[in-house]
C-alpha cells in the first residue's frame, strides 16, 4: 500500500486481532480497565478535563501530561487563551506535586525524551492527520511497557464538525498490523469521536 493509499484506505485487522475486543457505551468506561498506580501520560490535554478522570479513576503513580499548549479555550468555557493556555494548566494541577508533570512540546518529540518500556498506559489525542498519529506511534512503541495499553482518542476518519479529513483509523490499523497488537475495547461517542484501546498480542 502506498503512503497516499494509506492516508485515504484502513489497513484491514484480522479475526485476531478482534477477538477480546468489546463495546462499550462511553470512553469514561475505558478507564476502569486500565492498571491502577501506574505510569501514565496524555498527549493532547486542552484544558485539562479528561486529565481529571485520568487522575481520578486510574490513580496513577505518575502522570505525564504533554501538549504544544499553544490552543485557545473552547469558546463556550473561554478559561485560557494561547498566551495562557500553559499557565492554566500548571496551575490546574499544581496541588498535585511531582504527581503530575506538564511537558509542553510536540508529542512525538516528547515521547523521545523517555526511556524504553516507560509507560503502562498511553492516552493519544495530539494532531489527527496521519503523519502526525504515525509519528506519535512510531515513538509510543518503545516507550511502552511490552503488556501496556494505548488509546487512540478521535478514531474516525471525518470530522464531520469542521469538514477535516483524520488520519487516526489509518495509522492506528497500520500500527497495529506492523506491530502484532490486538483492539482489546472500542468506545462509543455520542457523535462518532470513538476511543480504541490496544495492547500487543501476548503469544
Amino acid at each position: 500500500m502506498s503512503e497516499i493509499e494509506k492516508k485515504v484506505y484502513a489497513q484491514k485487522l484480522t479475526p485476531k486481532m478482534l477477538k477480546k475486543s468489546k463495546l462499550l457505551t462511553n470512553r469514561h468506561q475505558i478507564l476502569e480497565h486500565l492498571p491502577k498506580n501506574g505510569v501514565g501520560i496524555e498527549i493532547g490535554v486542552l484544558g485539562g478535563d479528561w486529565s481529571c478522570h485520568l487522575l481520578q479513576i486510574t490513580v496513577p503513580s505518575e502522570l505525564i501530561l504533554a501538549d504544544t499548549f499553544n490552543s485557545n479555550d473552547y469558546a463556550h468555557k473561554n478559561r485560557f487563551v494561547k498566551k495562557t493556555h500553559e499557565f492554566y494548566i500548571k496551575t490546574k494541577f499544581e496541588t498535585h506535586g511531582d504527581k503530575v508533570k506538564v511537558m509542553k512540546g510536540l508529542s512525538w518529540d516528547t515521547l523521545a525524551t523517555f526511556p524504553d518500556h516507560y509507560f503502562d498506559w498511553m492516552y493519544i489525542d495530539a494532531a489527527h492527520d496521519y503523519e502526525c498519529v504515525k509519528k506519535d506511534l512510531k515513538e509510543a512503541i518503545r516507550v511502552l511497557k511490552p503488556d501496556g495499553y494505548i488509546i487512540m482518542n478521535d478514531y474516525i476518519m471525518y470530522d464531520h464538525f469542521t469538514k477535516e479529513e483524520y488520519g487516526v483509523v489509518q495509522a492506528t490499523n497500520e500500527f497495529m498490523v506492523e506491530h502484532n497488537f490486538e483492539m482489546l475495547f472500542f468506545a462509543l461517542h455520542p457523535e462518532m469521536f470513538c476511543d480504541v484501546v490496544i495492547k500487543k498480542i501476548q503469544e
